[in-house]
């Protein structure tokens, strides 16, 4: 199944580098929900032992306070998980020989699409747990659109480089271009 760098490369395109997106970043959402289960485990637990009488209505009201516990820490726990590895999955970002594609998200998409002649600069940044697990955000300003910022990216400094590179090699080729069109004119021009 192509992604969407694929389905989106016009002619004479090539991707140059893929981010490669981090899985490392569902490190922190899963500990949360472990502890997250371990306290309503201790809630339910310290609950059982509250009520001595054994009456129907206090062991109704402990089951509701129990169903009540166990939606929350569903909700409390898997939540982050879920939208990491949503944002994991959907993130596709590539730099190509003319452009920097890309898209985040299933619901709510934010497409990426920077022509290499207007981007300004490309930088990353880390977190406190990003730079311990290795993953960044990459931030990409352009002439020609407001600033993207894409995370859980673990190779942003290869990223980085490799649109530099792109730029570097588009100012080159225009370069060039402009003086073979010079050369053509000046050949072109009659003799005095």
């Amino acid at each position: 199944m192509a992604n969407y760098v694929e389905n989106n490369l016009r002619k004479d395109e090539h991707v140059v580098v893929r981010a490669k997106i981090s899985w490392l970043t569902l490190v922190m959402p899963v500990i949360w929900c472990i502890l997250v289960w371990v306290g309503y485990v201790m809630l339910v637990s310290k609950l059982g032992g509250v009520d001595k009488s054994g009456s129907a209505s206090g062991e109704q009201m402990k089951s509701e306070v129990k169903m009540i516990l166990l939606v929350a820490a569903l909700l409390l726990s898997f939540i982050p998980l879920i939208k990491q590895l949503l944002i994991n999955v959907t993130t596709h970002l590539a730099i190509t020989n003319k452009r920097i594609v890309g898209k985040v998200g299933v619901l709510k998409v934010d497409a990426i699409d920077f022509p290499i002649n207007k981007i300004d600069n490309v930088s990353y940044q880390g977190s406190f747990f990003g730079n311990i697990f290795k993953y960044y955000t990459v931030k990409v300003q352009s002439t020609s659109a407001k600033p993207r910022e894409i995370k859980a990216i673990a190779n942003a400094a290869e990223f980085k480089n490799a649109v530099t590179d792109a730029i570097d090699t588009y100012a080159e080729e225009a370069r060039k271009a402009q003086a073979a069109e010079i050369a053509a004119a000046m050949g072109n021009r009659p003799q005095m």
